[in-house]
């Protein structure tokens, strides 16, 4: 089964405009530099809908038939629109997440009714295993403030299973319920926003490393990289150096589960 990693970057994308760090100096130059907001798709399934959904949608060229969002900040769930080019749809999440959907598709797509368009929408609970069709999924809570709910997901699909962080705050390494539920996964997509944590909303290098050797799945790919973290080179460096079987994603990362 293979993975895609859409976009590796996070809220501003890199290079963020009017910035002249050294991260975005340097992606103004070479495009392999570039980072697009955080989106994931594997087996017709995407993860959250970042604003650069359409740059990736035209790219991947793929079908999607489900949709999971981790929370409703913009840069997890402003390219749902975009999505109006699939008939048919079915989209998970809390109840935050669900009906800041619905108000997207109902503001810029006129909703969606079953004459236009079939799109189902289905709250899921957290801390439960639901059974879904091919796939069963587990829906942790996560700390990301100053949104009021905030998830990762851990997916069981074809004998896989698949743990995604989403957006969260280093508290997720006290959370016995969703280490164990990621625990041993065959891969982790874990954020790593920041160079350094930022309690009760992001992880950091040293944070998103000792969340990688808890969960120890067999690969674990980081992602959501802030243009203010360190450089691609020295995040892969840091790593290697910790041991952790993985990468850093770049755009369009293929990953092979």
């Amino acid at each position: 089964m293979k993975l895609v990693i859409l976009g590796s970057g996070s809220y501003s994308g890199t290079p963020k405009p009017l910035c002249s760090c050294e991260n975005c100096s340097r992606a103004r130059i070479n495009p392999l530099l570039r980072r697009t907001r955080f989106s994931l798709y594997f087996e017709k399934t995407l993860v959250d809908p970042s604003p650069d959904l359409h740059y990736h949608l035209e790219r991947l060229n793929g079908k999607v038939e489900r949709v999971f969002i981790t929370h409703a900040h913009f840069d997890h769930i402003a390219g749902f629109p975009e999505l109006q080019v699939f008939s048919e749809l079915d989209v998970y999440s809390h109840n935050q997440a669900v009906e800041t959907a619905k108000h997207l598709a109902s503001l810029f797509l006129g909703g969606a009714s079953p004459e236009r368009r079939a799109w189902r929408y289905h709250e899921i609970p957290f801390n439960e295993w639901v059974e879904l069709k091919n796939t069963s999924v587990f829906h942790f809570r996560t700390v990301h403030q100053p949104i009021e709910n905030a998830g990762g997901f851990v997916f069981d699909v074809k004998g896989k299973r698949i743990a995604v962080t989403g957006d969260t705050g280093p508290e997720i390494l006290d959370d016995k319920e969703a280490i164990r539920a990621m625990e041993g996964a065959e891969l982790l997509i874990a954020e790593m926003t920041h160079r350094e944590a930022i309690p009760r909303a992001h992880l950091g290098v040293k944070e998103a490393i000792e969340l990688a050797k808890k969960v120890g799945a067999g690969y674990t790919v980081f992602a959501h990289i802030s243009h203010s973290n360190h450089t691609h080179e020295v995040l892969e460096k840091r790593i290697r150096e910790a041991g952790v079987i993985g990468e850093v994603a770049r755009d369009f990362t293929w990953v092979e589960v």
